[in-house]
């Protein structure tokens, strides 16, 4: 596995087909650039024991060479839900429905975004 900086941290997605959680471990790697590492499936009490909240970064995603994607469906691309805030797995839709919030929305395609996360 890729080494992580001292700053990486994790943020929760969701999957849109399982209603699943998961994990995504993230490494800052420059100033505006965030790296998607890795991604792991996880229970929604564990992380918030974890504090998987508590770091707020925002910048340009990457993703690393070993992100395998979504644990349960395997989807790459995500899209964060404007209501909760919410990552959730992306395939293709023009319309998504959140899975955490029920919200249903067009897609506006962003440089930057901001993701909340914690410490590993």
């Amino acid at each position: 596995m890729t080494p992580l900086s001292k700053n990486a941290f994790v943020v929760m997605g969701m999957c849109s087909r399982s209603r699943q959680p998961f994990g995504i471990t993230v490494d800052p790697v420059e100033r505006n650039q965030l790296r998607l590492v890795w991604a792991f499936k996880i229970n929604a009490d564990k992380a918030r024991r974890e504090g998987y909240d508590k770091t707020k970064m925002k910048g340009a995603i990457e993703y690393g060479p070993e992100y395998p994607g979504c644990p349960y469906c395997e989807s790459t691309q995500f899209y964060v839900c404007h209501r909760c805030d919410t990552i959730v797995c992306y395939h293709g839709e023009e319309q998504v429905t959140c899975p955490k919030c029920g919200v249903t929305a067009g897609l506006i395609e962003s440089e930057q975004i901001e993701l909340t996360g914690g410490g590993l």
